[in-house]
């Protein structure tokens, strides 16, 4: 440090994460410190209740406003496993009934403005983007995601239970919410800096909370992210990020091998620049496929006046309908010809138009399944009674020695006409409850769905069989139905089969 940076240094204890952080970094450097539906929108009937309150964020000082480009390719295999397999040795490691190939590229371009605070429900983020693409190719089949222009304005938000990322204007898919969320959280990208004095070759460890939030991961098991200062003058910092980690994602058991590089804007207090390699091994887990890849990341970033949408984090916060709307993803069979809002926690496993099945995962644990089945049509006009439907489910229990609890038939919020059948029984001993549902329009279209759990899952299942209800629309079949409206997907399980669960997108072989 020079005689000149010494006489001015001096502490503005004020001033932390409820100020600007680039004004907070800005006073340390001036001290020689390197630091640091319908089913086209959401529910009309959601709460007004909804995320941290929007004067939460109105102090300008508190948000920063960045424009950021990132590119994302990766190459490795995905580890599947297959019906039936086993999933643990003895040992206690997992056996891989089958790898794939797989590769990728995503593109991100966007503006972001946010708050950092105290805690993660005081945080919150807006993005609007400008491009988001990715392109998948896993064991020779090629899927491409296109976020949709009414999904283009974003906005992040931490909850008692963890970060929502979601559209206010329109439900995302599950492919548009994963294409975005990314890898890297970039509204915690100053926090790889550090608020301590420090010279060239020495080292930090970045906060065990901030790196999770920062790399989207659960907890940190083992293991630390560290950053090193190698060069600096006066107008950059060179930094150097390295770590191995032993951590979790969604309850799954992961590591993680980083090695990178960043380049802080010494005047302005951000980091600027970051080029990272990431070696992942990731378990396979109830809702999602292992893999092993390696990551590179590279990300371009700016500080910029205002958003490109002149609307702020402010304005789009009090746009989001509740959080529990804003949790809500739009699933929607494109061989099948209807659609839902489902919590996120849902997950496609399979789809081929006639049958699909949805498992319900929590903590990577099967909760609940649903099998969905398309019926024959009726003549318009025609219906099937409730007491028809009662007698095909009292078939149904026969092998299983159940009972009925409950029989109910009403309107949906979508105007169906919904035909409800609560029965209990045992499976191997194991006490079992089913909810069936008959739905159908006045043109014939019908859909019988069927959710299944244990006994001991029912207070955690709630009500998410009426969410999926509720919310289902039975939409026009091929000759009247708009293609614009539909995505065409991969399920990862599945390579060589079509499923339902995302963006607008398409796919060839």
């Amino acid at each position: 440090m020079t005689a000149e940076q010494t006489s001015h240094q001096f502490v503005i204890p004020s001033i932390g994460f409820h100020a600007s952080r680039r004004q907070w970094l800005k006073s340390l450097i001036a001290c020689g410190v390197c630091g640091t539906l319908g089913v086209s929108g959401y529910p009309k009937s959601a709460a007004a209740m909804g995320p941290p309150p929007a004067e939460d964020v109105t102090g300008i000082s508190s948000l920063e406003t960045y424009r950021i480009r990132s590119v994302l390719e990766l190459t490795g295999e995905v580890r599947l496993k297959a019906q039936g397999a086993v999933a643990t040795r003895k040992d206690g490691k997992q056996l891989v009934a089958r790898t794939a190939k797989v590769n990728s590229t995503s593109t991100l371009d966007y503006d972001e403005q946010y708050r950092l605070g105290v805690g993660d429900t005081e945080s919150a983020g807006t993005q609007y983007y400008h491009e988001a693409t990715s392109e998948i190719t896993v064991d020779q089949h090629t899927t491409k995601t296109v976020l949709r222009e009414p999904c283009r304005e974003i906005v992040r938000f931490g909850t008692a239970s963890g970060f929502v990322t979601a559209a206010p204007a329109n439900p995302l898919f599950a492919a548009e919410r994963d294409l975005i969320e990314g890898s890297l959280t970039t509204m915690y990208l100053d926090q790889l800096l550090t608020d301590q004095e420090v010279s060239i070759a020495d080292k930090w460890t970045v906060d065990d909370a901030m790196a999770c939030r920062l790399l989207n991961l659960d907890a940190i098991h083992q293991g630390k992210l560290t950053v090193c200062l190698v060069d600096m003058d006066k107008e950059k910092a060179q930094l150097e990020v390295k770590g191995e980690l032993t951590a979790s994602v969604r309850n799954v058991a992961t590591e993680l091998v980083i090695d990178g590089k960043a380049v802080m804007d010494r005047q302005a207090g951000y980091v600027s620049w970051l080029a990272i390699q990431i070696d992942e091994t990731r378990e396979i887990g109830e809702a999602e496929p292992g893999f092993k890849i390696q990551a590179q990341l590279r990300v371009l970033r700016a500080p910029i006046e205002s958003m490109t949408s002149n609307r702020g984090l402010v304005e789009v916060l009090r746009d989001v309908p509740s959080v529990e709307a804003a949790s809500l993803l739009q699933f929607q069979s494109d061989l099948g010809f209807y659609r839902f809002l489902a919590d996120r926690r849902w997950s496609t496993y399979r789809d081929n138009g006639e049958e699909a099945t949805l498992r319900f995962i929590v903590k990577n644990r099967l909760v609940a399944q649903c099998n969905v089945n398309n019926l024959v049509d009726m003549e318009p006009g025609s219906q099937l009674s409730l007491e028809g439907y009662q007698a095909d489910i009292r078939r149904l229990m026969a092998s299983t020695g159940g009972e009925i609890l409950e029989v109910s038939e009403k309107l949906t919020s979508t105007s169906h006409r919904m035909l409800r059948i609560v029965a209990t029984g045992r499976v191997e001993g194991v006490p079992i409850r089913w909810v069936h549902y008959h739905l159908s329009n006045d043109q014939g279209r019908r859909l019988a769905m069927a959710f299944t759990f244990d006994e001991d899952s029912l207070e955690g299942f709630g009500d998410q069989d009426m969410q999926i209800v509720n919310s289902l629309e039975l939409m026009a079949w091929p000759s009247k139905l708009d293609a614009n409206a539909l995505e065409e997907s991969t399920v990862v399980a599945e390579p060589k089969k079509s499923a339902s669960t995302g963006s607008t997108s398409s796919t060839k072989k």
